[in-house]
């Protein structure tokens, strides 16, 4: 077939497809803003995963009756993918750990379908300079920028088979700890 309209070839035993295609929820936090609280539910925006990963120390926190109303619409749980849309954009964290908690607008969530996904792949998809420079074609808004919904759901992403995914994330994880290795023993 004409495979010219894709970004660029991949192997035999991949394929292209919409991001929205392989998750089977991406929505966005809240719209509402919060009311915060000392102690009750923890509370994470995008400046949280600003890192590439959920910053879990400096989080606010909400109380249990707005918690309530905001979990019955979105309950975040393990390995969803957590995507920074307004200010710093385009950075997603993987949710690590079984925790309740609830999201502001400024974050998506992406639910990979496990079936298609090994979740910590479409993380380093996610995160990748291609899917980067998609979002960074559709940013919208002046001064801040926002990175809406629906071009989240439209960009391409490569599916290679599950077991190739989980050696991907394997050889990826084997050379960021060899470049921690690195530049700690520059350090010492």
């Amino acid at each position: 077939s004409d495979n010219s309209h894709y970004p660029f070839i991949i192997p035999a035993s991949w394929n292209w497809c919409r991001l929205e295609n392989g998750c089977s929820l991406i929505t966005d936090g809240t719209h509402q803003t919060p009311i915060y609280s000392e102690t009750g539910f923890v509370f994470l925006s995008s400046k949280n995963v600003t890192s590439g990963k959920i910053n879990w120390e400096n989080v606010k926190h909400i109380p249990e009756d707005l918690h309530n109303v905001l979990h019955a619409r979105l309950a975040p749980q393990l390995n969803d993918i957590l995507l920074a849309k307004n200010g710093t954009t385009g950075i997603g964290a993987l949710v690590d750990r079984e925790c309740v908690f609830d999201i502001y607008v400024s974050l998506a969530l992406l639910r990979p379908i496990t079936e298609m996904f090994f979740p910590e792949y479409i993380l380093l998809v996610i995160n990748s300079p291609f899917v980067k420079s998609q979002f960074n074609q559709s940013l919208k808004g002046i001064g801040v920028p926002n990175l809406h919904l629906e071009y989240i759901r439209k960009v391409w992403i490569t599916l290679p088979p599950i077991l190739e995914q989980e050696r991907i994330v394997k050889k990826v994880e084997e050379i960021f700890t060899s470049l921690d290795e690195i530049e700690n023993s520059i350090k010492a």
